[in-house]
């Protein structure tokens, strides 16, 4: 999937480290921001990443979703700036991470199983969320000739959707920058994005000597090599370079590598969720973390009884592990025990009340079976607060308010289902037939003419007035 990503964007970890001094984050009235201002960047941003949802890059699982935007919030807490981040996990195997303006941040799910603990993965955020709080995307765009925000938006997401010949061809031809500025450009900016990353990391308490074993690991790495050497014959992984982030942790107290078991349980789901899983079933270990992985195999092959009795174990052991128990839960619901599905879930939620993944899943089964339709279109709106991104969820909404005859809220939940994916053609199509529909009144009507307006305007921004009418700020 994704074979390349032109450095410019955000390679991690790719340039030599020569120094470790502060890097003080651009503020908002410098010149760079009279370029390419903070909405410009969202704006490019949040089209991109409706671009990567549309091609059915992202890996839309609340319980993936969750655990990386804990992590990145755990990280992200210690930067002063105010600015909304977007922690998401694509379905690639490739081994990347990338960010890109406004504040996205993608991980592979390649990245992910290929490192050993939390730590490692945290200072692969740690480094992106230095390209963003650094503006290193706008620092590009503010160098070159493209001045044209829908340019931007095509030559970000076909960098990202393996349209990489295409992306390149307009950048060569149109940004403006020669070949060595640009490599200047690239290695400053990584040389930057390192030192404040080796900072963050400090602050928040991980192990920074973990980042350092990444570099090793990648190297050593013969599965990924294919991938790996892309990067490294542009950039190559200096030596001293891990010496230097390895000496600057040597001095850390009690440094955190797993901050809880999350992360083993995680890359269980992405590592069977992205590949053709073929691994020898023992149902004797002890382990929970191998029995979740060896049931998610089974139940991943439709072998359901298998799944459940290598789950039963580690179950009987611990009620409370949410990705044992919803797991468990999947799989006697989809062997029609509903009921004893829904107390499962329904134990987890007296310990945890605010877990949005399990009160998400039991959501689904209610909404499934038209049960407590009302409660739980009122708990899936609280859950959208902290998952606005989600479409998944939009499109549960949408199914729930149909039942209850909410003509209006199903529309809205829809037309957002389908702007998070990129499909803005069947929006519009949502709001038309909305428009001239009996079942909706002036007002809503009102609000839909609205929404249509903020979509069009925040793709693709006209220039001039339309019809007589200035359609966009």
């Amino acid at each position: 999937m994704f074979k390349f990503i032109f450095p410019i964007i955000s390679i991690f970890f790719l340039s030599e480290a020569k120094s470790n001094q502060e890097n003080p984050s651009p503020v908002l009235g410098d010149s760079l921001s009279r370029t390419i201002t903070l909405i410009d960047e969202e704006r490019i941003g949040s089209n991109i990443y409706k671009n990567l949802q549309k091609s059915n890059y992202i890996v839309n699982n609340i319980l993936v979703s969750d655990y990386i935007s804990y992590l990145g919030n755990k990280l992200s807490r210690n930067i002063s700036r105010d600015r909304k981040y977007v922690f998401f996990v694509t379905k690639s195997n490739s081994v990347n991470a990338f960010a890109v303006p406004g504040g996205y941040i993608g991980l592979n799910a390649g990245l992910i199983t290929l490192t050993e603990n939390e730590a490692q993965l945290a200072g692969v955020v740690a480094h992106e969320l230095a390209h963003v709080v650094l503006r290193h995307s706008a620092e590009m765009m503010a160098n070159s000739n493209v001045n044209s925000i829908p340019m931007w938006i095509g030559i970000f997401a076909g960098m990202l959707a393996g349209q990489t010949e295409a992306s390149i061809a307009s950048i060569k031809s149109g940004i403006g920058l020669s070949v060595q500025k640009n490599i200047n450009l690239i290695r400053e900016n990584e040389i930057e994005a390192d030192a404040f990353a080796a900072r963050l990391i400090l602050k928040s308490d991980f192990d920074l000597g973990e980042m350092a074993n990444f570099f090793r690991l990648m190297q050593g790495d013969s599965n990924n090599q294919s991938n790996i050497n892309e990067y490294f014959m542009t950039h190559p992984l200096y030596s001293n370079r891990i010496s230097n982030i390895k000496n600057q942790g040597k001095y850390q107290v009690d440094p955190i590598v797993n901050s809880t078991e999350d992360y083993l349980y995680i890359k269980n789901i992405l590592k069977i969720s992205n590949t053709n899983a073929n691994q020898t079933i023992n149902i004797n270990t002890d382990d929970s973390v191998q029995n979740h992985q060896l049931a998610l195999i089974e139940y991943s092959k439709g072998n359901l009884s298998s799944a459940k009795g290598i789950l039963e174990k580690s179950y009987s052991k611990d009620k409370f592990n949410i990705y044992i128990a919803s797991l468990m839960s999947d799989i006697l619901w989809t062997m029609g025990e509903k009921k004893e599905a829904k107390n499962i879930l329904d134990s987890i939620l007296e310990v945890y009340p605010n877990n949005n993944a399990i009160t998400f899943q039991l959501l689904k089964y209610n909404i499934k079976d038209s049960l407590k339709l009302v409660q739980s279109m009122k708990k899936l709106n609280e859950i959208l607060e902290n998952n606005k991104n989600n479409p998944v969820a939009y499109k549960l909404l949408a199914e729930g308010y149909e039942k209850i005859q909410e003509k209006y809220n199903s529309r809205l939940a829809l037309i957002n289902f389908y702007n998070i994916k990129g499909n803005v053609p069947m929006a519009f199509r949502v709001i038309d037939d909305g428009l001239t529909s009996n079942e909706l009144n002036e007002v809503q009507k009102k609000n839909l003419k609205s929404i249509r307006t903020a979509i069009l305007c925040e793709g693709n921004p006209p220039l001039e007035p339309i019809f007589g009418n200035k359609t966009c700020d």
